[in-house]
């Protein structure tokens, strides 16, 4: 994971730091969520001074998101085809959900809908990556013919259905998703896909 924007010049790497650092911050968010989550407690759980911490991460929010990004390997879908595309991001997406990384982002995003979170730019920091992802999959099918534009309205509509589905089950439905093989996610992402599918084309 390069942080180098939030490290000054000329700290030596020290890897199993950074990991075990990345590691505890995402234990601290997923354990107490925004309003408990905290450099020492970060820090009490990577064994490390909260000084090393800052030697990295300019702050707390950098490193949650860093963390979230860097147990964060998506893939990169390109099947030819807009149902082969949303059927792997969907996928990705319903088995990243269901890790710690996963379900901080969960956590990220409920938190940032309060009132009091309205200057906390984590959400859309986390997100980012995700949307990214999406919107080249979106491109590529208006570049076939298979959509009429990446900012059709239906095209955001579905986008909306797609993650809405995703974290309302990321929080209801843990347990369900988590019983499933890859055979069984890959029926649930079909049966979300071919929806989308026909909102898209009808």
């Amino acid at each position: 994971m390069d942080h180098s924007e939030s490290r000054p010049a000329g700290r030596p790497r020290d890897a199993d730091a950074d990991d075990r650092i990345i590691d505890a911050a995402l234990a601290e968010y997923a354990a107490h969520g925004r309003a408990g989550y905290s450099l020492n407690g970060v820090a009490r759980r990577a064994g490390v001074g909260k000084s090393s911490i800052y030697l990295r991460w300019r702050d707390k929010e950098t490193l949650l998101v860093d963390a979230v990004h860097a147990r964060a390997d998506a893939p990169s879908v390109d099947t030819g085809s807009l149902e082969g595309d949303l059927l792997g991001v969907y996928s990705w997406l319903l088995q990243h959900f269901l890790t710690e990384a996963g379900w901080v982002a969960v956590r990220v995003a409920v938190d940032g809908a309060t009132d009091d979170a309205t200057s906390w730019a984590a959400p859309q920091r986390v997100g980012a990556g995700h949307a990214a992802m999406l919107a080249t999959v979106w491109q590529r099918a208006a570049d076939r013919g298979e959509i009429p534009g990446p900012d059709d309205a239906r095209v955001r509509v579905a986008t909306r259905m797609m993650y809405g589905d995703l974290l309302l089950r990321a929080m209801v439905d843990r347990e369900h998703l988590g019983s499933l093989d890859e055979a069984g996610r890959a029926e649930e992402a079909r049966f979300v896909v071919s929806m989308l599918i026909r909102l898209l084309t009808d």
